[in-house]
């Protein structure tokens, strides 16, 4: 079992990956209010094993909870509701002791006394400072530099100031209207050679109570093109939008596994993106192979209508055996600027899917999407 500093240490490198992406995009000029993407937990790296677990509610009102020690090293789990307002949270604390476990709690008894106020004060999607005052005599007043540690699943910090329109597919009810293109294929790939096959249907154990667009094909060559595509339309007509997507794929690929032409997790690159035109498969008069009508990049190079969001792996490893359960994972084009021009009838058709450089059998599910857009306007 891993312990507390190893778990911390951890999802600090996964914290400071994300703060670095962040930073190489444009943000608001201003730090971002408080809100509920910034809803997770929170520490100071220097302290790892105690920290702050946030959820922003209604109502600008937040539910903190501080799990920290007192000066002889005992746990100490401070709880409170309080009041958000812009770029600070403050609320007021209790401290409880005196439970026991579930089956023990009635030889217990509860108790609870006021520990004082903490304020966050935010300084951007990953940074904040905690400063408190307090009763407790092995805490008086003080202050603490914190950084993000943990994100609530589908919330972009400061979605809401970059992006003008976010629009979210789901697909646990229908197709969405979206529909499979499959490239870098014979024209006459017919047959169970290449098992080309797309359809929207319940995920395998152990998610079999989700559903999702199913994409499957085998790679015969060096590459093998398997994407979803429907349009987003009522955008402005012949204008540029800067653009991002997010995606939730369920995958039984582990990373770090070895195959022919590359690897069945590693090298099956997942590719989002936007085209004003519809993605088509078109036969190419010099092979008669079917190609794609835009840019899609070639296996681990972007193109310029999509981006490399990563890859098929999900988080086992190889070494532990391929035959792993199918994982969610989630994929985004954070950091990699797009911009796409609309048609004149202000149309942009959204991509996702996979690149493949394995000479294999691939299949994955698309379980929903989410785009986000603003007009850009050259400085």
């Amino acid at each position: 079992m891993k312990t507390p500093d190893i778990l911390f240490s951890m999802m600090f490198a996964a914290a400071a990956l994300a703060a670095s992406t962040a930073a190489a995009q444009h943000v608001p000029i201003n730090p971002p209010s408080i809100r509920a993407d910034l809803s997770g937990s929170w520490y100071n790296p220097e302290q790892s094993g105690h920290g702050l677990m946030v959820e922003i509610l209604d109502n600008q009102r937040a539910v903190v909870a501080w799990y920290t020690y007192d000066a002889a090293g005992a746990p100490l789990w401070l709880f409170g509701e309080g009041a958000v307002k812009g770029q600070e949270l403050v609320a007021e604390l209790g401290a409880f002791s005196g439970g026991r476990p579930p089956a023990d709690w009635g030889q217990g008894e509860l108790q609870s006394e006021p520990w004082g106020t903490v304020t966050m004060t935010v300084h951007g999607c990953n940074a904040a400072t905690l400063s408190w005052d307090s009763s407790h005599p092995d805490f008086a007043s003080g202050e603490l530099e914190l950084l993000r540690l943990s994100w609530i699943q589908g919330q972009r910090c400061v979605a809401d100031e970059l992006y003008s329109l976010q629009v979210h597919y789901s697909f646990e009810r229908r197709a969405q209207g979206f529909k499979a293109v499959f490239a870098d294929l014979p024209e006459d790939w017919q047959g169970a050679d290449y098992e080309l096959d797309y359809r929207r249907e319940l995920l395998p154990v152990p998610l079999s109570d989700l559903a999702g667009l199913r994409l499957t094909g085998h790679n015969r060559s060096d590459d093998l093109a398997m994407l979803v595509t429907a349009p987003l339309r009522g955008l402005l007509p012949d204008a540029i939008y800067r653009v991002e997507l997010e995606v939730e794929l369920a995958t039984n690929v582990p990373y770090g596994c070895s195959g022919i032409g590359g690897s069945p997790g590693d090298s099956v690159y997942v590719k989002l993106g936007a085209s004003a035109e519809e993605p088509l498969a078109e036969v190419d008069p010099a092979d008669g192979w079917l190609r794609l009508n835009f840019d899609f990049g070639v296996q681990s190079q972007a193109g310029a209508n999509v981006r490399v969001a990563g890859t098929l792996g999900n988080s086992q490893d190889c070494e532990n055996g391929v035959d792993v359960d199918y994982e969610i994972k989630t994929l985004t084009t954070e950091g990699q600027p797009l911009l796409v021009s609309t048609g004149e009838d202000g149309t942009l058709w959204l991509i996702a899917g996979t690149d493949s450089a394995f000479e294999g059998f691939t299949q994955y599910y698309i379980v929903s999407l989410t785009a986000r857009l603003e007009p850009y306007e050259p400085e």
